[in-house]
C-alpha cells in the first residue's frame, strides 16, 4: 500500500517532533541544536526546514506536541470525578514525566529567547484552556462550583510546576505543596 504525500509528511513531522523532545530531555535546551535534532530523527536539515521555517517554530510545535500528549495522559488517569488530593497527586506525577521536562526546558529558555517566547505565546492560550477544561471535567462538582475555582487551578498549576522544577535540584516534598493546596481548597469551601 502506497502512502500519500500527506501521510509521509505527517510521519516525518512526528519523527522530528519526537526527536526534538528526546533531545530536550537528554541534552537540554542548550544542547538541542537543529543538527542534534536531525541526527536523532535520521533526517537532513533541509527536511527539517521544509516544515519549520525557524527553530523557534519547531520548538513551539514540539512543546505543543508534548503538552498534548501529557495532558491526554493526565485526563485519562481518571475514570470519574475526583477530589482535590487525587487530582493534585496525578498532576504531580504528570509534571515528573520525562517528556514534560522538555516543555519546562523551553519555557525557561523563552525568558531569554524572544523568538521562542513569541512562538510559545502562540500555543499557551489553548494549552491553558485545555487544562481548565480538564479540571472542570475531573474534579468533584462541589469543588468546581466554588468561587475562585479558576484561580485555584492556576495556583495549583504554578505550585506543582514550580515544585517539580525545584525537585531537579533539591528534594522538594510534594506532600508540603499538595497539603498547602488542600488548605487553599478548605479556605474556598469553609
Amino acid at each position: 500500500m502506497t502512502r500519500t504525500q500527506a501521510e509521509r509528511r505527517a510521519t516525518t513531522q512526528a519523527k522530528v517532533l519526537d526527536a526534538t523532545v528526546e533531545a530536550l530531555v537528554a541534552v537540554g535546551y542548550a544542547g538541542t541544536s537543529t543538527t542534534e535534532i536531525c541526527r536523532r530523527a535520521g533526517l537532513s536539515q533541509g527536511s527539517l526546514f521544509r516544515y519549520w521555517p525557524t527553530k523557534g517554530e519547531l520548538l513551539a510545535d514540539a512543546a505543543a506536541h508534548v503538552l498534548a500528549r501529557v495532558t491526554t495522559a493526565y485526563e485519562q488517569a481518571f475514570t470519574g470525578r475526583v477530589g482535590a488530593r487525587e487530582a493534585l497527586e496525578a498532576l504531580w506525577d504528570t509534571y515528573r514525566l520525562p517528556d514534560l521536562q522538555a516543555a519546562v526546558e523551553l519555557y525557561v529558555a523563552a525568558r531569554t529567547d524572544p523568538e521562542l517566547a513569541t512562538a510559545l505565546a502562540r500555543i499557551e492560550p489553548a494549552h491553558r484552556a485545555n487544562l481548565h477544561r480538564i479540571a472542570l471535567s475531573v474534579l468533584d462538582e462541589r469543588l468546581v462550583a466554588l468561587p475562585g475555582f479558576g484561580a485555584f487551578v492556576e495556583l495549583a498549576l504554578a505550585a506543582v510546576q514550580g515544585a517539580a522544577m525545584s525537585a531537579a535540584v533539591v528534594d522538594t516534598s510534594h506532600d508540603v505543596v499538595l497539603g498547602a493546596l488542600e488548605q487553599v481548597v478548605s479556605l474556598l469551601d469553609p
